[in-house]
C-alpha cells in the first residue's frame, strides 16, 4: 500500500523536479517508509531515479515523471522500493495496493523463464506486464492503482482494480496530464482549478450519498477518477483510451437440480475462507475491524482460525440500539483474540470531521466513517499496518432492509407464493404490514419506471439553492440484471453504496498509514454470489442465509442468528438535538458559500426546526456540515 503520483508530457510539456517531489511528498501519510522519484527524458534516453531531496540530477525538469511513497507490507527490504523498473526493456512501474495471488503468479512466471530478485508483489506486477502486457490485469486478485511507463511504445499505462478500492485521480494541465492517489497532490500544481463540480455536489447534498459515485467525477470540476476495472493510456490530446478488463455480468445460475444445497454452501464457505486467507499474506502484523454484524464477525472469526494471534478493533458510539458490545464480546470469547474498544463522544464530532476532510479532500458519505476514523487512529497507535474489514457483504448477500421487498417481488414474478416468507419477515423484524403493502406497490412500479429509485433518495433536492435546482440531472443506470433483487444489489455494489464506502475507507486508513483489505470483494466470491438463487440470500425472513449456514460452528449462535442490524453507526440525530445544536445553529446563520450557493438558507432553517421537533434529518445535516467544512478548507481561501 502506497501513494503514487506522475506526469506525462504532451506536445513538449515537462514537469519540474521540484513539483513532482511536492506532489509525492504530500502523500507521505500513505507511505512513510520510503520515497522514490523517477525522471525520464525519452528523447535523450535518460532515466534518473532519486531517493532523497538532496540527490543530484542532470534533469531539473522532465517530460515523464513518476513518484512513489512506500508503506512496506511485503518484502520490507529496499530491493522492493519503487519506482521499480526493467532498465533493458525501459519499463517502469509505480504501484499502490496488493496483489494477493502474487505467489501463484510468481511461480507461473518462473515457469516461463522470468527471474526474481525480491519477494514483493511489486516485482510480480512488473514481470507480469512484461510477460502478458495489459492482459496481466485480469490475472490479478487484489486491489491496485498503478502506472507503467513503457518506453518501448512511449506510453503511460494506468490501471485500477475491479471495484476501485485503490484511488487514482487525473487532470489535464497545460503541457500534459497529472495523476495521483489523492486530489491534494494534484492541487500542488498551480494550474489545477479548485472550482467545484456542481453535479457531484447536487447528488451529495440532495440525493443521499448513493448517487455521488455514479460516474468518474470528483468534487472538483477538472479532476476525474480513472475508472475502476479498466486499464488505459493517454492519447496525444490528453484524453484516455480505456479498456475494461472485467465486468460483473449475468452468468449461468447455480441450480438446485445440478448442485445440492450442501455443495453450494460448501463452495461459498471455501471461497470466503480463501479470500480471507489470501488477505492475511503480509510481512507485518494484521488486525481486523469488528462490529457485531454478520460480515465483520465472519471475517474476524475465519482470520482467527488461520492466525489466532490477532487483535480486533471495535467502536461503540452509544447505548441500546447503538451498543453492539454483547455481540463483539461473544466473538472475542469464542475466538480467543484480543479486543480493543473505541468510544467516540459527541464533543469529538466536529473537530474530528475537520481533520478527516483534510485527509479525504472530499465530503464524507456517512457518520459511520467518523467512528472508523477514530478506530483507525487507535490501530495506528498499536503499530498495526494492515486490517481486514467486512464491507461488501450487504451488497453480495442481500443485507439491507429494502432487499426483502425486491425478494418478495422476484418470488411472485417466478410464480411462487411469498406468504410464508412474508410472515417470517413480520415475525423476525416486527415490521408493519402497511410497509409490506407500500413497498410491494413501489417495487412493482419500479419495474416500469426505474427513475423511481433515484427519486426515492432525492428528498432533499428542494433544500438546494434555486441555481442548483435548475442544474439537476437525472442519473440513469443500465443494469444487466433483470430480476429485481439482483439488479438492486448490482447497483449498490458497483455504483451506489460500495464505491463511497471504499473511498472513505481508503482515506481513513491511509491517513494513519494503514492498509485496509476487504475479503468480501474478492472477485471470485462476487461472481459466485451473483449466480446464487435468491433463496440462498434470503430465507425464513432473514438475509444472508448462505453466510449464516456457512458460519455454523464458526460464529457464536447469538451472532449467527441475529435478526437486527446496526453496524458502525452513531446516534447523530440525538447529538444534533443536544451537543451539536449550538454550533449547527451558528453554521446555518453564517453568510457562507454553502448557505448562499449550494443550499437555500431558508429551507435549511426549516429542516433544522423540524429535526429539533422530533423528525429525523440527521443524514441531511451530516452532509450539510461536511459541505461547510469542505468549502472552508478547499474553496473559501
Amino acid at each position: 500500500m502506497c501513494g503514487i503520483a506522475g506526469f506525462l508530457g504532451l506536445n513538449g510539456g515537462t514537469i519540474e523536479r521540484r513539483l513532482i517531489e511536492k506532489m509525492t511528498d504530500c502523500l507521505q501519510h500513505r507511505g512513510p517508509n520510503d520515497r522514490g522519484i523517477l525522471l525520464i527524458d525519452p528523447e535523450k534516453g535518460l532515466f534518473e531515479r532519486l531517493r532523497n531531496p538532496e540527490d543530484p540530477s542532470r534533469l531539473t525538469d522532465a517530460p515523464v515523471a513518476l513518484g512513489h511513497r512506500r508503506l512496506s507490507i511485503l518484502d520490507l527490504s529496499s530491493h522492493a522500493s519503487q519506482p521499480m523498473g526493467e532498465k533493458e526493456a525501459g519499463v517502469w512501474l509505480v504501484f499502490n495496493g496488493e496483489i494477493y495471488n502474487f505467489i501463484e503468479l510468481r511461480e507461473e512466471l518462473k515457469e516461463n523463464g522470468y527471474r526474481f530478485h525480491t519477494t514483493s508483489d511489486t516485482e510480480v506486477v512488473l514481470k507480469a506486464y512484461l510477460a502478458w502486457g495489459t492482459d496481466c490485469f485480469a490475472k490479478f486478485n487484489g486491489m491496485w492503482a498503478l502506472a507503467i511507463y513503457d518506453h518501448r511504445v512511449r506510453k503511460m499505462i494506468l490501471s485500477r482494480d475491479r471495484f476501485g478500492k485503490k484511488p487514482l485521480y487525473y487532470v489535464r494541465v497545460p503541457g500534459g496530464v497529472l495523476f495521483s492517489s489523492e486530489i491534494k497532490s494534484l492541487l500542488k500544481h498551480s494550474a489545477v482549478s479548485r472550482e467545484p463540480d456542481l453535479v457531484r455536489i447536487i447528488n451529495y447534498a440532495g440525493r443521499h450519498y448513493r448517487y455521488v459515485d455514479i460516474d468518474d467525477r470528483s468534487f472538483f470540476r477538472e479532476i476525474s477518477q480513472f475508472p475502476k476495472a479498466c486499464h488505459g493510456h493517454v492519447r496525444p490530446d490528453g484524453s484516455f483510451h480505456t479498456q475494461r478488463y472485467w465486468s460483473l455480468l449475468p452468468q449461468d445460475p447455480l441450480l438446485d437440480a445440478e448442485h445440492s444445497e450442501d455443495e453450494i454452501v460448501a463452495e461459498f464457505r471455501s471461497l470466503l475462507h480463501s479470500a480471507v486467507t489470501l488477505r492475511l499474506r503480509s510481512d507485518v502484523p494484521v488486525a481486523c475491524m469488528l462490529s457485531g454484524g454478520m460480515d465483520s464477525t465472519s471475517i474476524t472469526s475465519l482470520a482467527a482460525q488461520v492466525n489466532p494471534d490477532f487483535t480486533a478493533f471495535s467502536g461503540v458510539t452509544g447505548t441500546g440500539y447503538y451498543d453492539e458490545s454483547k455481540y463483539i464480546d461473544a466473538v472475542v470469547g469464542k475466538t480467543g483474540i484480543r479486543s480493543c474498544y473505541v468510544r467516540p463522544r459527541p464533543a469529538e464530532v466536529l473537530p474530528t470531521l475537520k481533520e478527516m476532510l483534510l485527509r479525504h479532500d472530499e465530503p464524507v458519505c456517512t457518520v459511520t466513517w467518523l467512528s472508523l476514523f477514530l478506530i483507525a487512529k487507535e490501530i495506528s497507535s498499536a503499530e498495526i499496518p494492515v486490517i481486514l474489514t467486512g464491507h461488501g457483504g450487504d451488497e453480495l448477500l442481500a443485507g439491507y432492509w429494502d432487499h426483502y421487498h425486491h425478494f418478495f417481488y422476484d418470488l411472485r414474478s417466478a410464480g411462487k407464493d411469498d406468504s410464508a416468507e412474508y410472515q417470517a419477515w413480520l415475525r423476525n423484524h416486527r415490521r408493519d404490514p402497511d410497509e409490506y403493502r407500500r413497498e410491494k406497490k413501489y417495487v412493482e412500479d419500479l419495474q416500469k419506471d426505474h427513475s423511481l429509485e433515484v427519486r426515492r433518495f432525492s428528498q432533499y433536492l428542494s433544500a438546494l439553492s434555486p441555481e442548483l435546482q435548475s442544474s439537476i440531472e437525472e442519473p440513469n443506470f443500465d443494469a444487466p440484471f433483470r430480476d429485481s433483487l439482483r439488479r438492486r444489489c448490482w447497483l449498490e455494489l458497483l455504483y451506489e453504496t460500495v464505491p463511497p464506502v471504499l473511498r472513505a475507507e481508503d482515506r481513513n486508513t491511509m491517513a494513519f498509514s494503514i492498509e485496509a483489505r476487504v475479503p468480501f470483494l474478492d472477485y471470485r466470491l462476487a461472481e459466485f454470489c451473483f449466480r446464487l438463487p435468491i433463496e440462498y440470500k434470503i430465507r425464513n425472513g432473514l438475509g444472508k442465509w448462505i453466510l449464516r449456514e456457512a458460519m455454523r460452528g464458526v460464529l457464536p449462535e447469538k451472532v449467527r442468528t441475529r435478526k437486527d442490524k446496526t453496524g458502525f453507526n452513531a446516534p447523530l440525530d440525538e447529538w444534533i438535538r443536544n451537543d451539536l445544536r449550538k454550533p449547527l445553529e451558528e453554521m446555518i446563520a453564517r453568510h457562507s458559500y454553502v448557505n448562499q450557493s449550494i443550499y437555500s438558507q431558508k429551507a435549511v432553517k426549516a429542516l433544522f426546526r423540524r429535526h429539533l421537533a422530533g423528525e429525523n434529518h440527521y443524514m441531511f445535516f451530516w452532509q450539510y456540515i461536511n459541505l461547510n467544512f469542505w468549502a472552508e478548507t478547499f474553496l473559501e481561501r
